[in-house]
């Protein structure tokens, strides 16, 4: 590959980036929910503090990748536009004023910490030593996250709960779910349109929700004998589950899943193309759906895990234990392998 194609690719790479941090940021979607209990006041103090983690380690990754192939000048600019964001984000609303104070000190220390890289450069004695501070600011934190927003605090259910729970048998009530699991093993092409005739006669959502993943599901882990347009069905079926904007506790598997196949085939590289961007947009939108219910259902221990899990589910990373590209193969992997 020539270095002017190299270039136009880091360009493209680089506007993408950058677009995404043309919202307005200190607000949410959240505030559409207007019940003002304590649970729901924690539930949003939390997912907006790791939307403030989630962001920060954006930029912490494209940082990384400019110190590797970009100028110094190109790493100044965007150092200025994390600034910016980091200003920003300085208006996020918590309920809670010592997660505030937290949130106020770390988007401080991070704001000083990307003035010294740009006026003393990060090899510096200066930036080092603030860089000192900056994690030991970032540790206190993180910690005080940790303990005061920890899933226990929430939901108190035994891992073994949890997946009877969550068991997809529990929900499955279609005697033609049997038919699909037969044919499957004889003709894949028609156990899935069994299925989708059956999900499409299914009322109930989170039925429906079953039906769809497994179908996508066949078309992830079977793409040498759907087709090459299968990656892209199973993409709209789990996208199409979130847009449905109903709730089910199959909402986190629903994003996960689209949001790895995706990743998976558009970009498998440390500077591939990664629209964390798109994917907390998405993210954001599902949160919304799952706090609603959990409006109405302040119980319901399943839909309060799952927006715990929802929100603290980190950004697709470009540096991390996987050496050979990005963090989303291994995540894919993870989720595909071995299942059938």
């Amino acid at each position: 590959m020539t270095s002017d194609v190299l270039k136009i690719k880091w360009l493209q790479l680089v506007v993408v980036f950058l677009l995404g941090f043309s919202n307005c940021y200190g607000t949410d979607l959240l505030d559409a929910v207007t019940g003002k209990s304590k649970l729901n006041n924690d539930l949003k103090d939390l997912y907006r503090a790791f939307s403030i983690n989630h962001k920060i380690e954006e930029q912490k990754e494209f940082i990384n990748l400019f110190l590797n192939d970009g100028s110094k000048k190109e790493l100044d600019t965007h150092l200025s536009d994390y600034i910016k964001v980091c200003v920003s984000l300085k208006q996020t609303h918590f309920f809670n004023d010592t997660l505030n104070t937290y949130v106020q000190k770390y988007l401080a220390s991070t704001i000083l910490n990307y003035k010294l890289a740009v006026s003393n450069g990060f090899s510096s004695i200066k930036f080092k030593k603030g860089y000192k501070t900056y994690a030991a600011e970032s540790d206190k934190y993180q910690q005080y996250l940790a303990n005061t927003y920890s899933t226990n605090r929430f939901v108190n259910m035994p891992e073994r709960v949890y997946w009877a729970l969550n068991d997809k048998k529990n929900y499955i009530k279609s005697p033609d779910y049997l038919i699909y699991k037969k044919q499957k093993e004889t003709d894949l092409k028609m156990a899935i349109a069994t299925l989708n005739k059956t999900a499409g006669q299914t009322s109930d959502f989170q039925e429906y929700s079953i039906y769809e993943i497994e179908i996508a599901d066949q078309y992830v882990k079977h793409q040498d004998r759907l087709g090459s347009d299968a990656a892209e069905i199973a993409i709209k079926k789990y996208k199409e589950i979130l847009d449905r904007k109903k709730y089910s506790i199959y909402l986190f598997e629903s994003w996960l899943k689209w949001r790895t196949v995706f990743q998976q085939n558009n970009g498998l590289s440390k500077s591939s193309n990664i629209p964390n961007d798109e994917y907390n947009k998405v993210r954001e939108q599902v949160a919304l759906t799952i706090l609603s219910y959990v409006n109405n259902n302040p119980k319901n221990k399943m839909a309060i895990n799952e927006f715990l899990l929802m929100a603290t589910h980190d950004i697709v990373k470009r540096f991390g234990d996987y050496p050979y590209g990005n963090q989303n193969t291994v995540e894919y992997h993870e989720i595909f392998d071995g299942e059938k």
